[in-house]
């Protein structure tokens, strides 16, 4: 038993340790990982885990080796893991709030966005729509979409991060309903304007939602004053970033509520012109950048094996990025109140600091190059690298906003400030939160992210359609013609999305060739496995199916992949081929010595077994 201890160490696979010692899942559960991975936890190592959740590995591993080499540490985690086993809200809180944001961006997000370009492109101008509908599909997209994310990222993340359980997860809960129900009154009250119920039903949701975000902000700060994490510059980040997810909420409130009661058009216009801008600021800069990169910064180096952010950079970027946005809606405020064009020049002193602090903090993991080999198969870095160059284009289009402005001619161009919003609401915030989600999803789901789909036609159907509204959109200005195919970019925007929602509904909730694996019943990947292929054999044999023996032993899949079969990468041919043909036909298929290929499969297998 102690030669066994000893056999664990930092790239042991959680799934085989969980599958000979399953008692030593209750060390993981009580660092976080409870309600996470399915029966056999998430496929990820025993170091992975510990840097993820800012541990000791070497502390980890002597836990895990006293477990099993003490019967009485075993017998206690045993005990433990029995607790362990009852349900608990916090384990699965993510799902409500990601389904909602789903439902959010498929309806009044992308798909009412798609009709607002219609509506544009017969009017052949971005003024040629009510500006309160444009507001309520914007709200939508911000707090119905990227803050349900962001919410429930925070509740199932945060908690784990920092070692602690999730105060009130009935609360967080409440916290969804009442956001839910705000944004749905302001929505209807917005799209409804100058009906004589539309102020009262605002005022009612607007309530709803600070209340909803008081909460949610308050539940997040009794989580970490709970815990002993020391304070670093990722932290800057997060908490910078839940105060603008408050404040943002109360000026929301206030600046929507006066724009529908606002007496004349004159008094419409001026509290549009003096006071969106910055509330946009707060919302995209300031919640939105700003939070991912604070979880970025933590969560990125484990995921995509990049470089640590050093301390002192990571203090540099918060300082930098800080300032800009201080600044940036100040100046705003001040401009646009005053007519003072002396201030409308200052704003470019913050507009350069945003792309210098983020390119400080991110700097060093080199995204234009390759991701290492290592995680060359996880879907998701696809979508992070494409984020951060749409950041990059964006704050790069607000640098240039005064060189539009005197090249064009055009004072204030709706088009070319509406295509910097779209590149990073879209480009970045957008490509951002489908590319985690799919990844956190995933993990606590128990899937290995590559054996899921590389999600390559929601990626460049996203991509394709961002970059053609930001293009047409510019271009509208000297070429009215693009007005009438802008709606393309919705479209295809819409479609991507979509297809992408369902794949993430499906993998959430076990549905269809998801239901294998569920964490709340421990058992179904095992029962699955059995009533399909059978009992797992004492031996594999040359005529077992080769899903058959994946599905049995998915720490085999390396060996295939070591004698030649890299077409097991692809989803399809998994699911179709891999389940038609023996071992025998497929070594002979590809030219593969049988004995030899099985020799490698049983001493694998043995080996993971001991």
């Amino acid at each position: 038993m102690g030669d066994n201890a000893n056999a664990v160490g930092p790239e042991t696979q959680l799934p085989d340790l969980f599958r000979t010692h399953p008692e030593t899942r209750a060390i993981f559960n009580r660092h976080g990982l409870r309600g996470c991975g399915g029966q056999h936890g998430p496929a990820e190592s025993v170091g992975f885990f510990a840097e993820a959740h800012g541990l000791d590995t070497e502390r980890m591993l002597a836990e895990i080796r006293q477990v099993i080499s003490d019967p009485a540490a075993r017998q206690a985690a045993r005990d433990q893991l029995a607790a362990d086993r009852r349900p608990h809200l916090g384990d699965t809180i993510y799902q409500p709030f990601f389904l909602a944001g789903l439902a959010v961006i498929v309806s009044v997000g992308a798909a009412w966005g798609t009709w607002l370009l219609v509506e544009i492109g017969r009017a052949e101008s971005f003024t040629g729509i009510s500006i309160h509908e444009v507001n309520a599909h914007g709200h939508a997209q911000i707090m119905g979409w990227v803050g349900l994310f962001i919410m429930g990222f925070a509740y199932q993340a945060f908690p784990r991060m920092w070692q602690v359980n999730l105060p009130a997860p009935r609360v967080a809960l409440l916290t969804l309903g009442l956001l839910l129900v705000g944004m749905a009154f302001r929505c209807t009250a917005m799209a409804a304007a100058g009906a004589s119920w539309s102020v009262g039903v605002h005022r009612i949701g607007a309530a709803a939602e600070v209340v909803a975000a008081a909460g949610f902000v308050g539940l997040v700060v009794t989580t970490f004053a709970r815990s002993k994490v020391q304070w670093t510059p990722y932290l800057g980040f997060v908490f910078t970033a839940l105060a603008c997810f408050l404040i943002q909420a109360i000026y929301s409130a206030w600046h929507m509520d006066r724009l529908l009661t606002a007496p004349t058009r004159e008094t419409l216009l001026y509290q549009l012109r003096v006071y969106q801008g910055s509330l946009r600021d707060l919302q995209i800069h300031g919640m939105g950048m700003l939070m991912i990169l604070g979880v970025g910064i933590r969560r990125f180096p484990t995921f995509f094996d990049l470089p640590e952010i050093s301390p002192r950079r990571g203090w540099t970027a918060f300082g930098i990025l800080l300032t800009a946005l201080v600044s940036e809606v100040a100046l705003m405020l001040a401009y646009q109140a005053s007519g003072d064009h002396r201030l409308a020049a200052a704003l470019l002193a913050p507009w350069l600091m945003l792309p210098v602090g983020a390119a400080t903090a991110i700097w060093p993991w080199r995204l234009w190059r390759r991701l290492p080999a290592s995680v060359a198969h996880d879907r998701s870095g696809k979508f992070v690298r494409a984020a951060f160059a749409w950041l990059f284009v964006s704050l790069a289009m607000l640098v240039l906003l005064p060189v539009y402005q005197a090249v064009s001619g055009i004072p204030f161009s709706h088009a070319y400030y509406g295509a910097v919003r779209h590149a990073i609401t879209v480009g970045f915030i957008s490509m951002m939160i489908v590319g985690m989600a799919s990844r956190v999803a995933a993990t606590l789901r128990g899937f290995a992210p590559e054996r899921l789909p590389g999600l390559w036609f929601t990626f460049i159907v996203l991509n394709v359609g961002c970059f053609w509204r930001v293009v047409s959109q510019v271009l509208t200005d000297s070429l009215p013609g693009f007005y009438t195919v802008i709606v393309v970019s919705g479209a295809l925007e819409w479609t991507a999305l979509t297809l992408w929602a369902c794949h993430l509904c499906a993998l959430m909730r076990g549905w269809g060739r998801y239901a294998d694996v569920s964490p709340t019943e421990p058992a179904a990947a095992e029962s699955a496995a059995e009533s399909e292929w059978g009992p797992i054999p004492s031996q594999i044999e040359p005529g077992h199916r080769v899903a058959a023996v994946l599905t049995w032993h998915p720490e085999l899949e390396e060996v295939f992949f070591e004698h030649g079969f890299e077409m097991l990468r692809n989803p399809m041919l998994r699911n179709t081929v891999a389940r038609e043909v023996s071992l025998q036909q497929v070594c002979l298929m590809r030219g593969v010595n049988l004995d030899q290929f099985l020799e490698a499969l049983r001493a694998k297998r043995t080996h993971r077994t001991n």
